[in-house]
């Protein structure tokens, strides 16, 4: 009988989870990503055959996020191994200093996740788009314009408002890859009000992360970040408020995810009025 192993995740393991993610809309550069945010971790169960499953972590502060269970069809009794991937990666980020743990769940998951003591505070949409073009199709409509290296300051405290954790370092790596779909609005006055960006997908493209201040219309920022890369599928995942200007653009929605957290609710962003419409991922599954 095969003996299993429960361990940390590494970068040796990236090429066995591009397998794993065979059958989901994940470009293998995502985990490369990930892993090198500060704070990102993750376990993979594993026997004499290779990787069996994994997830994710991340960490910021005393704030923990959990991704989704990655699981090979050949593991024996799936929901336990599923389960003790995630009690590991609770155990770990306990351990860390973490008092509130949030987790985007599948209908699935969150039947063992409430068995966890996780609740559900509220929920994601998933939205698609078939190729087509859109208007503004090549033209910077809407007062949008590229963003440029110097915005990503700006773009970065804009986002960490939004979202309650810093991760410019991640959004900058979006923008390299996808300089033309990273799109801006200014305010008035000249600060940067919104961004949107967009990143490859197995399948087309993911739109999002996309945050803007309140009270800025993010219909011409989302239109503009969409038509770079409308020639291809399109996928979104979005809160609540995004639903009219998804539609709009052609996207209908196609599945949703429950927002879930175990400990106490997680510190307003004391006097902001960032707001995020797009996400820019749920920690990569």
């Amino acid at each position: 009988m095969a003996t299993l192993t429960l361990r940390p995740l590494a970068s040796g393991d990236l090429p066995t989870l591009d397998a794993l993610c065979a059958g989901r809309n994940v470009h293998p550069r995502e985990y490369e990503r990930f892993l090198a945010l500060e704070g990102a971790g993750g376990f993979v169960l594993a026997d004499e055959r290779g990787t069996l499953g994994a997830v994710t972590t991340l960490r910021y502060f005393e704030h923990g996020f959990l991704g989704p269970v990655l699981l090979s069809p050949d593991v024996e009794g799936g929901a336990g191994a599923g389960i003790a991937l995630v009690v590991r990666a609770i155990e770990a980020l306990r351990a860390a200093g973490v008092n509130a743990i949030e987790v985007q769940a599948t209908e699935a998951d969150a039947h063992v996740l409430l068995r966890l003591g996780f609740r559900v505070e509220g929920g994601t949409t998933v939205w698609e788009r078939a190729p087509g073009a859109v208007g503004g199709d090549g033209a910077e409509g809407g007062g949008t314009r590229e963003m440029g290296i110097g915005d990503l300051l700006d773009v970065g405290a804009l986002d960490a408002d939004a979202v309650g954790w810093g991760r410019k370092e991640y959004l900058a790596q979006l923008r390299d890859e996808m300089p033309a779909s990273a799109r801006v609005v200014e305010s008035p006055g000249g600060d940067v009000a919104g961004y949107a960006l967009a990143r490859r997908a197995r399948r087309g493209h993911h739109l999002g992360p996309l945050v803007a201040r309140a009270g800025v219309d993010v219909a011409p920022l989302l239109r503009d970040a969409v038509a770079r890369v409308a020639h291809e599928p399109l996928t979104a995942l979005a809160t609540d408020r995004a639903a009219s200007a998804l539609d709009a653009l052609g996207f209908r929605r196609v599945g949703a995810f429950a927002r879930m957290r175990a400990g106490p609710a997680l510190d307003a962003q004391l006097g902001s009025d960032a707001v995020e419409w797009l996400l820019g991922g749920r920690l990569t599954g």
